[in-house]
């Protein structure tokens, strides 16, 4: 038997690849249903990455699979008829000291691997987005936008229909092992608790993941580093004249603060939506702002803003002139599932027991990268076996 914990995007995502291969796949899921719950998978902006971001030095695993993942998740959601888009971004630099940071992107993303990168004008950025202003962009033809609940929805269907078993509503409270099998201990909805030996647990329970992995090992080395992330919305009907076109728009990144450190951040940006999310999709009118990332105190994703308004406008309106305090309305909040201490993706065998094997500190690109994800978790199965 293999238990996976956790039913975002990631676990569904890995049920599914395991599904083509093995039996007796069970997924543990605490919320009531796969895309109820608060979650980093349902409070996503649904962007599409493409891998400019991630350096080979200290996050090679978002390197390598963000660029994979975004191959994939498109194919995915043609096949499957999920939502997306390609959109394309522009990171727009207005000041001279931006425009030399895209180079360093630029071949960064190349190093990558990142498909068709371009540094255009701004004079190419006014053809493209008539209300963004810029003395440069780096275009990035391969990102886009996807509706995170129908991909998570999608996954879990196929991943049913090859009989992976859901139990919603089941909270794992606690980890233990016989040298051979893992015992996971569970309370169901109905508050009454049991125990099941799994021969495999994969751990990939997002911002909770590093509690879980306490259950098992109370010295674990990973503690999450919460992030919360606070978006409003632009409703371009109500001004049609400043309208965008359907550009991803980032500006260059900048530098954060978080309770670990200091880290750079791709910044407050502009992030058109769907109008439809029926196959074919087609873009609207609103367009989110966000996120800002603040640190955050507890590991509660709702709620609402916390940071004044005034900060979005003064982040945008460098490249995005025409936007005013009274244009955006609140939209949503959400927690990273950031490490302290490790600014990639890990993915790590418990040391006294290999069997069970840890997905932490998946946060941006983990949506992009999730088939990727799934793809080397498989691997990590596949040598077990």
């Amino acid at each position: 038997m293999i238990a996976i914990i956790g039913g975002g995007v990631i676990g569904c995502a890995v049920a599914w690849e395991l599904s083509k291969t093995y039996k007796d796949i069970f997924l543990l899921e605490k919320n009531p249903g796969i895309t109820t719950g608060e979650n980093q998978s349902t409070r996503n902006s649904g962007v599409i990455h493409s891998g400019i971001y991630y350096d080979q030095e200290t996050r090679p695993l978002k390197a390598a699979l963000c660029v994979e993942g975004n191959r994939l998740l498109y194919d995915f959601c043609e096949d499957h008829r999920v939502a997306a888009i390609k959109t394309g971004k522009m990171v727009v630099a207005t000041t001279e000291e931006e425009d030399a940071v895209l180079d360093f992107y630029l071949e960064q993303g190349r190093k990558n691997g990142v498909p068709g990168l371009e540094k255009i004008s701004g004079e190419k950025v006014r053809a493209l987005e008539p209300n963004v202003r810029a003395r440069s962009a780096l275009l990035v033809p391969s990102a886009g936008i996807v509706d995170p609940p129908t991909l998570v929805y999608r996954l879990h269907t196929l991943a049913d229909q090859n009989g992976v078993q859901f139990l919603t509503g089941t909270v794992v409270i606690g980890l233990a092992t016989d040298g051979h099998s893992i015992r996971v201990e569970l309370r169901y909805p109905d508050g009454k608790e049991d125990s099941v030996e799994a021969g495999i647990v994969i751990n990939a329970c997002g911002i909770d993941t590093d509690r879980v992995a306490r259950f098992f090992n109370s010295g674990s080395p990973y503690e999450l580093d919460p992030v919360r992330g606070e978006t409003y919305c632009f409703y371009g009907n109500r001004r049609p004249e400043l309208q965008i076109r359907g550009k991803n728009v980032y500006p260059t990144p900048t530098a954060v603060v978080t309770h670990s450190g200091r880290h750079f951040t791709v910044g407050i940006h502009l992030t058109p939506t769907f109008e439809s999310i029926d196959y074919p999709p087609s873009i609207g009118s609103t367009v989110t702002v966000g996120p800002k990332l603040v640190p955050a105190d507890n590991r509660e994703t709702a709620g609402g803003p916390t940071v004044d308004v005034d900060v979005f406008v003064q982040a945008v309106r460098p490249f995005f002139p025409g936007i005013r305090k009274e244009d955006l309305a609140w939209h949503q909040s959400g927690l990273q599932a950031r490490l302290k201490k490790y600014p990639d993706f890990v993915f790590v065998h418990e040391e006294t027991a290999p069997n069970l094997i840890h997905l932490l500190g998946i946060d941006s690109p983990g949506l992009t990268a999730a088939l990727a994800i799934a793809r080397k978790v498989k691997t990590m199965v596949d040598e077990m076996n």
